[in-house]
C-alpha cells in the first residue's frame, strides 16, 4: 500500500452500478483519498456545485445523461474545466475512446478494473493536477511580484521625472540669475573701464597713473571672471546652443595673436606657429574655439620667462586636427595635474589667481565639440604642452 500521500485529495466517482461504486470506493479509501459518490450525471453536477474535487472518475454509459454529456458540461464551466476526468467504460472500442478524449477526458480505464492500473492512473493525474496548481500559484505570485515591481518602478520613474523637471527649473533659474548678475556687473564695469581709459589719457604724467593701471587690471579681471562664469553655467546646463561653422585655423590664430599682442610685446615672447595652419579648417563655434586658444596661449605667455619662446604646433591628417601649445615655463605641479579641469580645485592658483576657471571652461567647450584636451609637462623638464584635438567633420552630426 502507498502511504506517502501528503495531500488529502478529493475524488468524485460517478457510476450507475452500485457494485462498481463499492469496489472503486474500497480501492481509493485504502489509499487515503476522500471519496464521494454519484449514481447519475445530474447528481454528479450537483456535487460539483457544492464541493471542490481533484479528480472525477466518470462512467460513460449511464441512463439519462451519459458520461460524454456530463464531461462537456464540466469542460464548459470555467470553475470546473481544470478537473481531470478519467472515463470508466466497458467499451474498449477505438471510436468510443477517441470521443472521450474529444469531449475533454484526460484518460480512460476499462471494466473490469485492474486495481493497480486504476490506482496508477489516478495517482498520475492527481500529481499532474497538483503540479499544475502549484505552477499556477507560482505564476500568480510572480505576476503579483511583477505588478508590484512595475508599480514601484513607475512610482520611482514619476519621482525621477519630477526631480528632473525640478532640476531643469533650478538650472534655468540659476542660468537666468547668473545672466542677470553678469549683466549687472558688466554694465557698470564697462563704464568704469571706459572712464579709466579717459583718465589714463588725462593723467599720463601723474603719480596716479600707476594706480589707474592696477584699477584697470582689477576691473578687467572681474569682467573676465563674470564672462567665464556665465559661459560655464550656460554650457553645463545646456541652455546655450552652439552655432557651429567652418573656420580657417590660421585666421583664428591671427585673431588670438592680435588680442594678446600687448602681453606678447611686454614679455618679449617669441611666438612661433609650426604646421599647415593656412590650409586647415576646424568645424565648431569660432568664438568658443578662439576662447580656448586665447586662454591657453595667454597662460603659456605668462608662465614663459621673458624673451622665451612659445610654439603653436599644428598637425592635421584629415580625421583630426591637433593644436599643441608649448611653453618654456615651470610646468605644472603634480598637485595641479591631479586636479585639472575641476572648478575651484585645490592646488596652486593659475596666473591672475583665477583658480583654473579658464581650463575648466576649455574642457567643457572641447567636450561640447566632441574634442579632447590633454596637458603634460615637457620631457626635457622645461615648460608644458597643452594639446587640443578636434575631430574631423563628424562634428557636423552634433
Amino acid at each position: 500500500m502507498n502511504t506517502s500521500i501528503v495531500k488529502e485529495y478529493a475524488i468524485l466517482i460517478v457510476d450507475d452500478n452500485p457494485k462498481n461504486l463499492q469496489v472503486l470506493g474500497k480501492f481509493l479509501k485504502e489509499e487515503k483519498y476522500q471519496i464521494e459518490f454519484a449514481i447519475n450525471g445530474e447528481s454528479a453536477l450537483e456535487w460539483l456545485k457544492n464541493k471542490r474535487f481533484d479528480l472525477i472518475l466518470l462512467d460513460i454509459n449511464m441512463p439519462g445523461m451519459n458520461g460524454f454529456e456530463v464531461c462537456k458540461i464540466i469542460r464548459a464551466d470555467s470553475n470546473l474545466s481544470k478537473i481531470p476526468v478519467i472515463f470508466l467504460s466497458a467499451d474498449s472500442e477505438r471510436e468510443s475512446i477517441l470521443k472521450g478524449f474529444e469531449v475533454g477526458a484526460q484518460d480512460y480505464v476499462t471494466k473490469p478494473f485492474d486495481s493497480r492500473e486504476l490506482l496508477a492512473r489516478v495517482k498520475t493525474h492527481l500529481e499532474l493536477k497538483n503540479a499544475k496548481d502549484q505552477l499556477k500559484l507560482v505564476n500568480e505570485g510572480l505576476e503579483e511580484k511583477v505588478q508590484e515591481r512595475t508599480k514601484e518602478l513607475q512610482e520611482a520613474n514619476s519621482k525621477l521625472e519630477a526631480a528632473n523637471r525640478e532640476l531643469e527649473t533650478l538650472d534655468k533659474a540659476k542660468s537666468d540669475f547668473l545672466r542677470i548678475i553678469a549683466h549687472e556687473i558688466n554694465t557698470p564695469l564697462n563704464g568704469i573701464i571706459g572712464f579709466i581709459d579717459i583718465l589714463k589719457d588725462e593723467l599720463k604724467n601723474s603719480e596716479l597713473y600707476e594706480m589707474l593701471h592696477f584699477l584697470e587690471v582689477s576691473a578687467k579681471r572681474l569682467e573676465h571672471f563674470s564672462s567665464v562664469s556665465l559661459r560655464i553655467t550656460e554650457l553645463r546646463t545646456k541652455n546655450r546652443m552652439a552655432i557651429k561653422e567652418d573656420s580657417h585655423l590660421d585666421l583664428l590664430i591671427e585673431s588670438v595673436k592680435e588680442n594678446l599682442a600687448e602681453q606678447i610685446h611686454a614679455r618679449k615672447i617669441n611666438l612661433n606657429v609650426e604646421g599647415e595652419a593656412n590650409n586647415t579648417i576646424i568645424h565648431g563655434e569660432p568664438e568658443m574655439i578662439k576662447f580656448c586658444f586665447e586662454s591657453i596661449l595667454k597662460n603659456a605667455i605668462n608662465y614663459t620667462k621673458s624673451e622665451g619662446t612659445v610654439t603653436i604646433k599644428i598637425n592635421s591628417d584629415g580625421e583630426q586636427t591637433i593644436c599643441s601649445f608649448i611653453d618654456q615655463g615651470t610646468g605644472f605641479s603634480q598637485k595641479t595635474l591631479n586636479n585639472l579641469y575641476q572648478l575651484f580645485a585645490p592646488g596652486e592658483k593659475h596666473i591672475e589667481g583665477n583658480k583654473g576657471l579658464d581650463l575648466a571652461l576649455v574642457k567643457i567647450i572641447m567636450d561640447s565639440h566632441k574634442g579632447k584636451i590633454t596637458i603634460n609637462n615637457n620631457d626635457d623638464g622645461i615648460g608644458a604642452t597643452v594639446t587640443l584635438s578636434f575631430p574631423g567633420h563628424s562634428l557636423q552630426n552634433m
